[in-house]
Protein backbone atom coordinates (compact mmCIF):
# COMPACT_ATOMS: atom_id res chain seq x y z
CA UNK A 1 0.00 0.00 0.00
CA UNK A 2 1.62 3.25 -1.21
CA UNK A 3 5.05 1.66 -0.97
CA UNK A 4 4.63 0.67 2.68
CA UNK A 5 5.25 -2.79 4.06
CA UNK A 6 2.42 -4.82 5.56
CA UNK A 7 3.89 -4.45 9.05
CA UNK A 8 4.17 -0.66 8.78
CA UNK A 9 0.55 -0.42 7.61
CA UNK A 10 -0.49 -2.62 10.54
CA UNK A 11 1.34 -0.34 12.98
CA UNK A 12 -0.34 2.69 11.39
CA UNK A 13 -3.77 1.09 11.88
CA UNK A 14 -2.93 0.53 15.55
CA UNK A 15 -1.81 4.13 16.00
CA UNK A 16 -4.99 5.47 14.37
CA UNK A 17 -7.27 3.09 16.23
CA UNK A 18 -8.53 1.46 13.03
CA UNK A 19 -10.50 -1.75 13.81
CA UNK A 20 -8.65 -4.87 12.70
CA UNK A 21 -9.65 -8.50 12.08
CA UNK A 22 -7.70 -11.69 12.50
CA UNK A 23 -7.51 -14.26 9.71
CA UNK A 24 -10.14 -16.49 11.32
CA UNK A 25 -12.59 -13.61 11.75
CA UNK A 26 -11.93 -12.37 8.21
CA UNK A 27 -12.62 -15.85 6.83
CA UNK A 28 -15.87 -16.09 8.78
CA UNK A 29 -17.12 -12.64 7.76
CA UNK A 30 -16.25 -13.12 4.09
CA UNK A 31 -17.93 -16.54 3.86
CA UNK A 32 -21.31 -15.14 2.68
CA UNK A 33 -19.56 -13.47 -0.27
CA UNK A 34 -17.88 -16.72 -1.25
CA UNK A 35 -21.21 -18.56 -1.30
CA UNK A 36 -22.31 -16.46 -4.28
CA UNK A 37 -20.70 -19.27 -6.29
CA UNK A 38 -22.97 -22.25 -5.85
CA UNK A 39 -21.35 -25.44 -4.63
CA UNK A 40 -22.97 -28.84 -4.75
CA UNK A 41 -22.00 -31.96 -2.79
CA UNK A 42 -20.26 -35.05 -4.06
CA UNK A 43 -22.99 -37.58 -4.82
CA UNK A 44 -21.25 -39.78 -7.38
CA UNK A 45 -20.55 -43.50 -7.09
CA UNK A 46 -17.89 -45.16 -4.97
CA UNK A 47 -16.01 -46.00 -8.17
CA UNK A 48 -15.88 -42.26 -8.94
CA UNK A 49 -14.59 -41.63 -5.42
CA UNK A 50 -11.89 -44.26 -5.94
CA UNK A 51 -10.91 -42.74 -9.29
CA UNK A 52 -10.60 -39.24 -7.84
CA UNK A 53 -8.59 -40.54 -4.87
CA UNK A 54 -6.20 -42.23 -7.28
CA UNK A 55 -5.90 -39.06 -9.30
CA UNK A 56 -5.35 -36.99 -6.17
CA UNK A 57 -2.43 -39.23 -5.24
CA UNK A 58 -0.52 -37.58 -8.05
CA UNK A 59 -1.35 -34.27 -9.65
CA UNK A 60 -3.79 -32.63 -7.24
CA UNK A 61 -3.15 -30.55 -4.15
CA UNK A 62 -6.07 -30.36 -1.73
CA UNK A 63 -6.42 -28.66 1.63
CA UNK A 64 -9.07 -27.44 4.06
CA UNK A 65 -9.20 -23.76 3.21
CA UNK A 66 -11.99 -22.88 5.66
CA UNK A 67 -14.46 -24.56 7.96
CA UNK A 68 -16.81 -25.19 5.05
CA UNK A 69 -14.53 -25.48 2.02
CA UNK A 70 -11.88 -27.67 0.44
CA UNK A 71 -9.56 -26.08 -2.12
CA UNK A 72 -8.17 -28.21 -4.95
CA UNK A 73 -5.45 -26.97 -7.31
CA UNK A 74 -2.98 -28.18 -9.90
CA UNK A 75 -0.78 -26.86 -12.71
CA UNK A 76 -0.31 -28.22 -16.21
CA UNK A 77 0.65 -27.56 -19.81
CA UNK A 78 -1.86 -30.11 -21.13
CA UNK A 79 -5.28 -29.04 -22.38
CA UNK A 80 -6.46 -32.62 -21.79
CA UNK A 81 -5.63 -32.28 -18.08
CA UNK A 82 -7.61 -29.04 -17.80
CA UNK A 83 -10.54 -30.69 -19.57
CA UNK A 84 -10.40 -33.56 -17.09
CA UNK A 85 -10.26 -31.18 -14.12
CA UNK A 86 -13.44 -29.53 -15.42
CA UNK A 87 -15.01 -32.94 -15.95
CA UNK A 88 -14.37 -33.91 -12.34
CA UNK A 89 -15.37 -30.67 -10.62
CA UNK A 90 -17.64 -28.57 -12.85
CA UNK A 91 -21.01 -28.26 -11.18
CA UNK A 92 -19.57 -28.85 -7.72
CA UNK A 93 -17.90 -25.46 -7.45
CA UNK A 94 -16.47 -22.67 -9.59
CA UNK A 95 -13.44 -23.82 -11.59
CA UNK A 96 -10.80 -21.16 -12.13
CA UNK A 97 -8.13 -21.29 -14.81
CA UNK A 98 -5.38 -18.74 -15.23
CA UNK A 99 -1.91 -18.53 -16.77
CA UNK A 100 1.21 -18.48 -14.65
CA UNK A 101 4.96 -18.40 -14.98
CA UNK A 102 7.35 -20.42 -12.84
CA UNK A 103 11.09 -19.91 -12.94
CA UNK A 104 12.68 -23.00 -14.43
CA UNK A 105 9.32 -24.37 -15.60
CA UNK A 106 8.09 -21.73 -18.00
CA UNK A 107 4.50 -20.83 -18.82
CA UNK A 108 1.69 -23.09 -17.76
CA UNK A 109 -1.86 -23.06 -16.48
CA UNK A 110 -3.16 -23.23 -12.95
CA UNK A 111 -6.59 -24.71 -12.31
CA UNK A 112 -8.38 -24.46 -9.00
CA UNK A 113 -11.77 -25.03 -7.47
CA UNK A 114 -13.38 -24.47 -4.09
CA UNK A 115 -15.59 -27.37 -3.01
CA UNK A 116 -17.83 -28.09 -0.06
CA UNK A 117 -16.94 -30.47 2.74
CA UNK A 118 -18.40 -33.51 1.00
CA UNK A 119 -15.04 -33.49 -0.83
CA UNK A 120 -13.04 -33.82 2.37
CA UNK A 121 -12.21 -37.36 1.26
CA UNK A 122 -9.62 -35.66 -0.97
CA UNK A 123 -7.68 -34.92 2.22
CA UNK A 124 -7.26 -38.67 2.82
CA UNK A 125 -3.57 -39.65 2.98
CA UNK A 126 -2.46 -41.43 -0.18
CA UNK A 127 -1.84 -44.76 1.51
CA UNK A 128 -5.22 -44.71 3.25
CA UNK A 129 -6.95 -43.96 -0.05
CA UNK A 130 -5.22 -46.88 -1.75
CA UNK A 131 -6.07 -49.22 1.13
CA UNK A 132 -9.73 -48.15 1.06
CA UNK A 133 -10.00 -48.67 -2.71
CA UNK A 134 -8.37 -52.08 -2.49
CA UNK A 135 -10.50 -53.22 0.45
CA UNK A 136 -13.63 -51.99 -1.36
CA UNK A 137 -12.86 -53.90 -4.56
CA UNK A 138 -12.33 -50.62 -6.41
CA UNK A 139 -8.59 -50.80 -7.06
CA UNK A 140 -9.05 -50.79 -10.84
CA UNK A 141 -10.78 -47.39 -10.58
CA UNK A 142 -8.16 -45.99 -8.18
CA UNK A 143 -5.47 -47.23 -10.57
CA UNK A 144 -7.21 -45.55 -13.52
CA UNK A 145 -7.11 -42.22 -11.69
CA UNK A 146 -3.49 -42.77 -10.70
CA UNK A 147 -2.60 -43.60 -14.32
CA UNK A 148 -4.33 -40.45 -15.57
CA UNK A 149 -2.41 -38.45 -12.98
CA UNK A 150 1.06 -39.97 -12.72
CA UNK A 151 1.18 -42.66 -15.38
CA UNK A 152 2.52 -42.90 -18.90
CA UNK A 153 1.70 -45.38 -21.64
CA UNK A 154 4.61 -46.32 -23.88
CA UNK A 155 4.30 -48.00 -27.26
CA UNK A 156 7.64 -48.63 -28.90
CA UNK A 157 9.58 -50.89 -31.21
CA UNK A 158 10.86 -54.26 -30.02
CA UNK A 159 12.97 -55.72 -32.83
CA UNK A 160 10.36 -55.88 -35.61
CA UNK A 161 7.48 -56.18 -33.18
CA UNK A 162 5.73 -53.89 -30.71
CA UNK A 163 6.38 -53.30 -27.03
CA UNK A 164 3.74 -51.87 -24.70
CA UNK A 165 4.53 -50.64 -21.21
CA UNK A 166 2.72 -48.83 -18.40
CA UNK A 167 4.84 -46.61 -16.14
CA UNK A 168 3.48 -45.50 -12.78
CA UNK A 169 5.44 -42.61 -11.27
CA UNK A 170 5.37 -41.07 -7.81
CA UNK A 171 7.66 -39.58 -5.19
CA UNK A 172 6.07 -41.75 -2.49
CA UNK A 173 8.11 -44.95 -2.52
CA UNK A 174 6.04 -46.58 0.21
CA UNK A 175 2.87 -45.99 -1.82
CA UNK A 176 4.35 -47.66 -4.91
CA UNK A 177 5.57 -50.64 -2.90
CA UNK A 178 2.06 -51.10 -1.51
CA UNK A 179 0.54 -50.62 -4.96
CA UNK A 180 2.83 -53.32 -6.35
CA UNK A 181 1.42 -55.79 -3.83
CA UNK A 182 -2.17 -54.78 -4.53
CA UNK A 183 -1.65 -55.14 -8.29
CA UNK A 184 -0.25 -58.61 -7.69
CA UNK A 185 -3.56 -59.58 -6.11
CA UNK A 186 -5.23 -58.59 -9.38
CA UNK A 187 -2.81 -60.76 -11.33
CA UNK A 188 -0.47 -58.02 -12.56
CA UNK A 189 3.19 -58.02 -11.57
CA UNK A 190 5.10 -54.78 -12.16
CA UNK A 191 8.85 -54.49 -11.64
CA UNK A 192 10.60 -52.10 -9.30
CA UNK A 193 10.01 -49.54 -8.01
CA UNK A 194 13.11 -47.95 -9.52
CA UNK A 195 14.34 -44.43 -8.96
CA UNK A 196 14.09 -42.51 -12.22
CA UNK A 197 14.92 -38.95 -11.10
CA UNK A 198 17.06 -38.13 -8.11
CA UNK A 199 16.26 -35.29 -5.75
CA UNK A 200 17.85 -32.11 -7.10
CA UNK A 201 17.67 -33.16 -10.75
CA UNK A 202 16.76 -30.26 -13.05
CA UNK A 203 14.42 -30.80 -16.00
CA UNK A 204 12.52 -28.47 -18.36
CA UNK A 205 9.62 -28.85 -15.91
CA UNK A 206 11.58 -27.79 -12.85
CA UNK A 207 13.86 -29.22 -10.18
CA UNK A 208 12.85 -32.35 -8.28
CA UNK A 209 12.65 -31.79 -4.54
CA UNK A 210 12.24 -35.54 -3.90
CA UNK A 211 13.33 -38.73 -5.62
CA UNK A 212 10.91 -39.77 -8.37
CA UNK A 213 10.17 -43.50 -8.54
CA UNK A 214 8.74 -45.65 -11.32
CA UNK A 215 6.71 -48.84 -10.97
CA UNK A 216 6.70 -50.20 -14.54
CA UNK A 217 4.46 -52.94 -15.89
CA UNK A 218 6.89 -54.06 -18.57
CA UNK A 219 5.58 -57.31 -20.04
CA UNK A 220 3.71 -56.37 -23.19
CA UNK A 221 0.80 -58.79 -22.85
CA UNK A 222 0.36 -57.83 -19.20
CA UNK A 223 0.40 -54.09 -19.87
CA UNK A 224 -2.06 -54.54 -22.72
CA UNK A 225 -4.41 -56.63 -20.59
CA UNK A 226 -4.44 -54.09 -17.77
CA UNK A 227 -4.83 -51.08 -20.04
CA UNK A 228 -7.78 -52.67 -21.78
CA UNK A 229 -9.47 -52.93 -18.38
CA UNK A 230 -8.55 -49.50 -16.99
CA UNK A 231 -11.39 -46.93 -17.17
CA UNK A 232 -9.03 -44.01 -17.83
CA UNK A 233 -10.60 -40.59 -18.49
CA UNK A 234 -7.66 -38.39 -19.51
CA UNK A 235 -8.10 -37.82 -23.25
CA UNK A 236 -4.45 -38.49 -24.11
CA UNK A 237 -4.45 -41.73 -22.09
CA UNK A 238 -7.73 -42.82 -23.68
CA UNK A 239 -6.34 -42.34 -27.18
CA UNK A 240 -3.22 -44.35 -26.36
CA UNK A 241 -5.35 -47.01 -24.68
CA UNK A 242 -7.35 -47.37 -27.89
CA UNK A 243 -4.14 -47.88 -29.85
CA UNK A 244 -2.92 -50.45 -27.32
CA UNK A 245 -6.23 -52.31 -27.44
CA UNK A 246 -6.13 -52.44 -31.24
CA UNK A 247 -2.70 -54.07 -31.45
CA UNK A 248 -2.98 -57.76 -32.19
CA UNK A 249 -0.52 -60.47 -31.22
CA UNK A 250 2.38 -60.61 -33.64
CA UNK A 251 1.79 -57.08 -34.95
CA UNK A 252 4.71 -55.49 -36.79
CA UNK A 253 6.14 -52.14 -35.70
CA UNK A 254 6.02 -50.90 -39.28
CA UNK A 255 2.23 -51.26 -39.22
CA UNK A 256 1.77 -49.58 -35.83
CA UNK A 257 4.43 -46.87 -36.01
CA UNK A 258 2.49 -44.30 -38.10
CA UNK A 259 -0.44 -44.29 -35.66
CA UNK A 260 1.84 -44.06 -32.61
CA UNK A 261 3.92 -41.24 -34.10
CA UNK A 262 0.81 -39.29 -35.04
CA UNK A 263 -0.53 -39.62 -31.49
CA UNK A 264 2.78 -38.33 -30.09
CA UNK A 265 2.90 -35.47 -32.58
CA UNK A 266 -0.65 -34.48 -31.71
CA UNK A 267 0.11 -34.31 -27.98
CA UNK A 268 3.37 -32.39 -28.49
CA UNK A 269 1.65 -29.86 -30.74
CA UNK A 270 -1.25 -29.38 -28.35
CA UNK A 271 1.09 -28.89 -25.39
CA UNK A 272 3.18 -26.38 -27.33
CA UNK A 273 0.10 -24.43 -28.43
CA UNK A 274 -1.45 -24.49 -24.95
CA UNK A 275 1.76 -23.20 -23.36
CA UNK A 276 1.92 -20.44 -25.96
CA UNK A 277 -1.62 -19.35 -25.12
CA UNK A 278 -0.61 -19.30 -21.45
CA UNK A 279 2.38 -17.11 -22.31
CA UNK A 280 0.29 -14.68 -24.35
CA UNK A 281 -2.39 -14.38 -21.68
CA UNK A 282 0.17 -14.02 -18.90
CA UNK A 283 1.96 -11.21 -20.74
CA UNK A 284 -1.36 -9.51 -21.48
CA UNK A 285 -2.23 -9.56 -17.78
CA UNK A 286 1.29 -8.62 -16.68
CA UNK A 287 2.64 -5.97 -19.09
CA UNK A 288 5.73 -5.63 -16.91
CA UNK A 289 6.67 -9.14 -18.08
CA UNK A 290 6.77 -8.12 -21.76
CA UNK A 291 10.54 -8.15 -21.80
CA UNK A 292 10.99 -10.81 -19.12
CA UNK A 293 10.59 -13.55 -18.13
CA UNK A 294 11.72 -15.29 -21.28
CA UNK A 295 9.90 -18.33 -22.52
CA UNK A 296 11.52 -21.60 -21.43
CA UNK A 297 12.90 -23.87 -24.14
Amino acid sequence: MLGRTQSSVWQLFIALGVPRRGVSEANTMSAPLRTHHERTPFVASESDRAYILGFASGDLTAWQVSGTSVMVTSTTTHQAFVDLFHQMFDGHGPVYQYPMYEEGKGYRWKVATRLDNSFRFLLTPRMKGLEWASDSGLLIHWLAGFTDSDGSIQISRASNGVRMKLNLYNTDLELLVRLKGEMGRLGFFPNGPYVTMRKGTSTPYGRYTKDLWNLPLQRTWEAQKLLRALPVRHRERKELKEIVASISKGAKWADVAPVVREARRKVEKEVEDFAKVAENEYRARHPEASSSPKREG
